[in-house]
């Protein structure tokens, strides 16, 4: 996405938004990532959490840059990117108020993928940020590998689990 960016300046005018992504693109890299597990006791509690968020940020921002290059010229409604941000979420969540609508057939196209990948990637990322963490620990017996931090015995089998931990809990 990056190396297309870059390259997509040179033929499309208006990706100066593609920026942020290069730079959220940072919080991904292994090197800072295994940094921020050394030092931070939050971060490896609320890593999961962390990506997803980092994931449904970058998701919504890439699809509203995209709803707003294809549509901004040709649709009367979409006159920033404000406008393009509020049809991306009212189409991802499914609220749809119908005030910013689509009137060309690239943009109904736009709309129907927005609307199929989009809700079950938006609803997937949002339920990993707001459900409770999970713990990383292979049960011996039936090998389910994430348990609810205070578990003590396997949901699957039944097994009684020793989940070591940090002792910040």
């Amino acid at each position: 996405m990056v190396i297309a960016s870059l390259l997509a300046s040179a033929f499309i005018g208006n990706l100066g938004f593609l920026r942020v992504v290069r730079m959220l693109r940072l919080l991904r890299s292994y090197h800072v990532l295994r940094e921020f597990r050394e030092h931070s006791a939050w971060f490896r509690r609320n890593e999961e959490m962390v990506h997803s968020a980092i994931n449904l940020f970058v998701f919504v921002f890439v699809v509203t840059a995209v709803v707003f290059v294809l549509e901004g010229h040709r649709n009367p409604a979409i006159n920033n990117y404000l406008d393009a941000l509020y049809f991306t979420v009212t189409t991802l969540t499914t609220t749809g108020f119908g005030d910013i609508t689509m009137t060309d057939s690239v943009g109904r196209a736009l709309t129907v993928l927005i609307m199929v990948f989009g809700v079950g990637l938006f609803l997937r990322l949002v339920q990993t940020i707001f459900r409770p963490a999970k713990v990383v620990h292979t049960c011996s017996d039936c090998g389910l590998s994430r348990h609810d931090p205070d578990a003590v015995h396997c949901k699957h089998c039944g097994k009684v689990l020793n989940i070591p931990t940090e002792g910040e809990w």
